[in-house]
């Protein structure tokens, strides 16, 4: 049975990696003294969903949709149109303009945005999702949608991760940056990548310094000692990772040192991922470090969650207990990064203080999840990663990174079944994971449980 398992497995994943990536072409005009995008885009390879949404940043408006053939569409979502987070949701219509057509597998789209820009003046709020424009820098990220983004209906699914061919054309910049290439100079740039990646663009006034093939965006040029340090620290965190999980970390990582557009406390900092890029606002690259060569602990708890989206990360984002496959499963690895790298009495720190962040608060087992959005902030960050230590306690380290390899690569939506399946297939015993399914995940003093065993081994 083990080994008829592990054939399907093969046999899914190299099915996967042979379907077409959704591919998105075209040009993107950006000046940064105005404000002002102007986008035509092909997008095709997409997946047969019949109920879906395409998001687009609600202060983008759309001139047209057109198919391949370059005839107009019909759609919907420009009249009384409902939002989903930072965008309008669109969808295609008939000619009678009442039934709701299914996705194509490619379309056209062409449409124009303008957005306020930051002169000294600040505004109360900033974040990952906000189009955030300031006299140096526009910063777009995949949240903003400031390219289509697909949203499956039934799977509860974003699909914002495209390969690309497109040209960049910006006035008033010097530098351009798109994830999934480095940053180059110039103001009419052709780049294209042949990997599927969230979009976060990156245009503006600044310089960047490389070290084999990492980037250092927005930095100083002379800041070679510093560039060195941050990627030394960075790189054995990669090597560390493909070793426990037997899959090769190859990605370059970019780390983008921007200005937020909200005011900031004096020290303070803000950063965010769009793998295989990190935005860091307010950063001092000299204040990540506690001595020459080591960085502070809490980086180590940063960079350890962050890279482990190389392998729990939008490939996670489906169905209902998706948020607790990406983030608390990221943040589960970064606990065996703080053991390598920093020391066990900051972890054991760590475990405690959340344990004091979901005292207060009540959850629901994981077995009785209906939809993603009860997996809230505090669940995903806190109590998930949590019940994964508790999981590690139970079954050991090497058992739990064994399972983890394999569920990094599974195509199908994950759910507490397969998770049981392929614990199996590793040699957990099956009554032995189903007790722990019990205590941990379906009773309903699951979060006392939990925070017993914390106590007690931390």
């Amino acid at each position: 049975m083990k080994k008829f398992f592990l054939l399907q497995l093969i046999i899914i994943i190299t099915v996967f990696n042979a379907i077409a990536q959704p591919h998105i072409e075209g040009t993107v005009e950006i000046d940064l003294k105005t404000g002002m995008f102007n986008c035509d885009f092909v997008i095709n390879n997409l997946p047969e969903i019949r109920n879906y949404k395409i998001l687009l940043n609600h202060g983008m408006n759309v001139k047209y949709f057109k198919d391949l053939d370059d005839n107009l569409w019909n759609y919907n979502g420009y009249y009384s149109g409902k939002m989903r987070g930072e965008a309008l949701e669109y969808f295609f219509i008939d000619d009678d303009r009442k039934v709701v057509k299914e996705l194509p597998k490619g379309f056209k789209v062409m449409y124009t945005g303008a957005f306020p820009k930051y002169m000294g003046e600040v505004n109360t709020f900033d974040f990952k999702g906000y189009i955030a424009i300031n006299e140096k820098t526009i910063r777009a990220t995949e949240q903003s949608k400031w390219y289509p983004v697909i949203y499956d209906v039934k799977k509860n699914q974003i699909i914002n991760e495209y390969t690309y061919n497109l040209t960049i054309k910006t006035k008033n910049s010097e530098s351009i940056f798109i994830n999934g290439n480095p940053p180059v100079k110039g103001d009419d740039v052709k780049f294209e990548s042949k990997k599927a990646v969230p979009l976060f663009l990156f245009i503006g006034n600044y310089d960047f310094t490389e070290h084999d093939g990492d980037y250092l965006i927005n930095s100083n040029k002379n800041s070679e000692e510093i560039k060195r340090k941050v990627f030394k620290q960075i790189n054995l965190i990669k090597k560390w990772y493909a070793e426990k999980l037997h899959i090769k970390f190859e990605d370059h990582i970019y780390i983008i040192n921007h200005d937020a557009v909200k005011k900031m406390k004096t020290g303070s900092s803000w950063a965010f991922n769009v793998y295989p890029a990190f935005g860091f606002a307010g950063i001092d690259y000299n204040k990540m470090f506690k001595d020459e060569e080591h960085f502070i602990d809490s980086n180590y708890a940063f960079f350890g969650h962050e890279l482990g989206h190389n392998y729990f990360g939008s490939n996670m984002m489906t169905g209902k207990l998706s948020w607790f496959w990406s983030e608390s499963f990221s943040e589960y690895l970064s606990f065996g990064v703080i053991e390598r790298f920093s020391n066990e009495a900051y972890l054991k720190k760590r475990l405690r203080s959340f344990l004091s962040d979901i005292k207060d608060t009540k959850f629901i087992p994981l077995e009785d999840i209906k939809s993603s959005d009860e997996i809230d902030v505090v669940y995903r960050y806190r109590l998930g990663p949590l019940i994964m230590k508790c999981f590690e306690d139970t079954f050991g380290k090497e058992k739990t990174y064994s399972m983890l390899s394999i569920m990094a690569k599974h195509t199908e939506t994950l759910t507490i079944d397969s998770w049981e399946e392929i614990a199996v297939l590793i040699g957990i015993d099956k009554k032995e994971f189903k007790d722990f399914r019990k205590k941990y995940l379906k009773n309903k003093n699951f979060k006392e449980n939990v925070v017993k065993w914390i106590q007690k081994k931390y």
